[in-house]
């Protein structure tokens, strides 16, 4: 099961009081119901592919008005195996359309329907039901978003999900519009909002787990990537030491150089920092990392002027 299926069921398990169900039913009639008329019968379909989704739009249509209805189903297309699920509205249609003013200005009835806090949070539970996705956790994007083909219905959409601070934005999606959310705060503050508590500890569980997962992942790529630096800044210095060996005599160079130069050679695959700690307990003498690098840069030097006097690459 998707997680977006499992949000789902558990938000269709959500008890709701007579003005959260108007405000649930307004959003499912707004967003995917069709009125249309057959043999001079007035009639809504309410078109889902989610039969637990259809089920709360039935109990919704049989508690507030008590309608006749039927169940409808039909295939997609011939490609796709799922089935769309309908429900036809058969009575009390010219009161279902009155009431929540469906053929001519939804929104101010909309509005009207959704004036408490509970109320918005009922539209926007229903309006994610009825054409709503949301990412699973543990994907590399987080994205919540509810579908409408009409512009100002989206618009009403992301305004109920602004009023709780989501910052949901609005973009074109092929034959319509989506509000939608990117991060993953907003993702699981929408669905505290919407009643999907155990939806939310889910989401957040995956997700600390594969954040801290991914600053594992972060942490020890830069330790390899810093080990190889290590390595080839080690393996050249090598070079430069065998380079002054082979070409100046041990008298005319430092002491302190001669030391590094030995120890440098006895540790190849150790830090700077190791390389540090190493002098002091050899030689008996403290050496910052900064004077460290000091007498590496000297090296470098000298094998850079033996290279450049005998034409060496």
């Amino acid at each position: 099961m998707s997680f977006a299926k499992t949000v789902k069921e558990e938000l269709v398990s959500v008890p709701i009081g007579l003005e959260e169900q108007l405000a649930e039913f307004s959003a499912f009639l707004n967003l995917h119901t069709e009125f249309h008329i057959e043999n001079r019968h007035k009639m809504l379909d309410f078109k889902t592919n989610n039969p637990t989704v259809a089920k709360r739009f039935l109990q919704l249509v049989k508690t507030l008005y008590q309608a006749e209805t039927s169940l409808m189903t039909q295939k997609q297309n011939k490609l796709k195996q799922k089935q769309t699920v309908i429900i036809r509205v058969l009575s009390k249609v010219d009161d279902i359309v009155s009431e929540h003013s469906l053929l001519e200005n939804a929104i101010e009835s909309q509005e009207l329907l959704t004036q408490s806090p509970d109320a918005k949070k009922a539209y926007l539970r229903a309006a994610f039901l009825s054409s709503g996705s949301v990412n699973h956790p543990k994907t590399a994007e987080y994205h919540l978003e509810i579908f409408a083909t009409n512009p100002d219905h989206i618009v009403f959409i992301q305004h109920l999900m602004n009023h709780f601070e989501l910052n949901a934005k609005i973009t074109k999606r092929r034959n319509g519009y989506i509000a939608y959310l990117k991060d993953a705060e907003g993702v699981s503050d929408f669905m505290q909002i919407v009643g999907a508590q155990n939806s939310v500890f889910k989401f957040e569980d995956i997700r600390i787990k594969r954040d801290f997962n991914n600053s594992i992942n972060r942490v020890m790529n830069c330790e390899i990537a810093n080990e190889k630096k290590t390595i080839v800044a080690s393996n050249q210095q090598i070079k430069d030491i065998k380079l002054i060996e082979k070409y100046m005599q041990k008298k005319d160079l430092d002491e302190r150089l001669i030391h590094i130069m030995n120890l440098r050679k006895d540790h190849p695959d150790v830090s700077l920092r190791e390389l540090s700690d190493l002098y002091e307990q050899t030689y008996k003498e403290p050496l910052s990392k900064s004077g460290l690098n000091h007498r590496l840069t000297k090296i470098k030097q000298l094998a850079e002027q033996i290279r450049e006097s005998r034409g060496l690459s």
